[in-house]
């Protein structure tokens, strides 16, 4: 399981290389690949399954970061920044295995696309409710973290603020629930990047 970077506002480790970066310093972003890549190559592999897709978004992170190299601002934390470049490729990835991940006997199938878009509809739905049954099955405290995680889009910070309990513990009842539902998931082929999709937001 990856651990999530902290974002801290007071301390930028990384303005240095940043600023660096923003002149065009190659050897600033090769600091920055050898701090960050096995982070980003982790965060991919442990929603996406697949390490050959999770390399390919890592060299995509980092393409995007040497594309925008004029364009970070040295006064982020750049860990952050980062992370929302990944989380947002990921689910592109995710959205496309999605859309291709056909079955043989649907694309041998005579129905019209029309047809098809409404029984994968179905199925989708029918998925969805049983994702939906299986978050029903934790705890009830879990539960509602998950859910202010997940759907309400709440940080571990604010959650832990809003419950009173320590960021340690909203962040190991997370860990919870979704290693709960990779187990259940784990038969059903694309399910958990469903979820992914649907659910998670690690902000």
């Amino acid at each position: 399981m990856y651990r999530r970077m902290a974002s801290n506002p007071s301390k930028n480790p990384d303005k240095a290389w940043i600023l660096l970066l923003n002149k065009g310093e190659y050897a600033a972003f090769e600091s920055i690949y050898r701090k960050y890549s096995g982070w980003v190559y982790n965060f991919a592999n442990s929603l996406l399954y697949d390490s050959c897709l999770a390399e390919d978004v890592m060299q995509n992170v980092f393409m995007k970061i040497w594309e925008k190299r004029y364009e970070i601002d040295p006064e982020e934390t750049f860990s952050a920044y980062l992370f929302t470049i990944s989380r947002h490729l990921v689910y592109k990835e995710t959205r496309k295995q999605l859309n291709i991940e056909i079955p043989l006997d649907v694309l041998q199938d005579k129905s019209s696309p029309s047809d098809l878009h409404t029984e994968s509809q179905i199925e989708l739905n029918s998925l969805k409710e049983y994702i939906d049954h299986l978050i029903d099955q934790l705890p009830e405290s879990r539960r509602r973290i998950y859910r202010m995680s997940r759907v309400e889009g709440l940080s571990n910070k604010e959650i832990a603020v809003r419950l009173s309990l320590s960021e340690k513990t909203v962040e190991t009842q997370i860990y919870r629930s979704l290693h709960f539902l990779k187990e259940k998931l784990a038969k059903h082929k694309g399910a958990w990047s469903i979820v992914c999709v649907l659910f998670v937001n690690l902000s």
